[in-house]
């Protein structure tokens, strides 16, 4: 009887040892599983905050990019802005220089005599009788202009020509000039003062931004 009672304790002890083995397994196990499964959670969201960390830095640099080129357009523009009131102040000089020539009577009739001649032997028409186009304020001293031109008109063209003061006159924004033209209009030399200006505009204020802003 009692070595069957020590056969049951044996028993009993080896199930009980056996169950606590099993339970710690099963204990070490979940705790593996836990460990695993913690150490996901947390790479996982590491690679989160790195990911979103990367999208804000690669946002932060697009909108450093933008400011700067926006800033740079700005500073350009300013630039831009600056030199061209810097030449259109330099051509309303030019044409505030040029009204006060035309008040000079002396001087600005010697250069419509000269205009005139020139005109009339740039076109080089000599079949033609042509007329000569001139400002309001400058029909007192055309004719005196037209007659002194004449002489080298003559010497140039070896012609005798007729030409007349036209009764068109030229606007007042022309500034000073002539307009040299066969009386159908179809052939003209226009010689204003605002048509030289306009020709300098052109051909010089290139030559003038590079000296300038160079």
């Amino acid at each position: 009887m009692a070595e069957h009672n020590k056969q049951i304790e044996n028993m009993i002890g080896f199930i009980t040892a056996e169950a606590r083995e099993k339970a710690t397994e099963l204990e070490q196990e979940a705790q593996e599983t836990y460990t695993i499964e913690k150490q996901r959670m947390i790479e996982a969201e590491k690679k989160k905050i790195k990911t979103e960390f990367e999208r804000k830095e690669k946002q932060v640099q697009v909108q450093k990019r933008i400011r700067q080129s926006n800033q740079q357009k700005e500073q350009r523009l300013r630039v831009l802005k600056t030199r061209e009131e810097c030449l259109q102040a330099m051509m309303k000089d030019a044409k505030d220089k040029l009204v006060a020539f035309t008040k000079d009577q002396g001087q600005y009739k010697k250069t419509l005599s000269a205009i005139i001649a020139q005109s009339v032997c740039e076109l080089g028409v000599t079949e033609k009788p042509l007329e000569v186009l001139g400002l309001a304020r400058d029909s007192g001293i055309l004719a005196g202009c037209l007659s002194e031109a004449m002489g080298t008109i003559k010497q140039h063209l070896k012609a005798d020509l007729t030409i007349t003061i036209s009764k068109t006159q030229l606007p007042e924004d022309d500034i000073g000039g002539v307009v040299v033209q066969t009386l159908d209009g179809n052939i003209k030399s226009i010689n204003t003062f605002k048509a030289r200006e306009a020709t300098v505009a052109t051909e010089l204020l290139p030559r003038f931004r590079s000296l300038l802003f160079a």
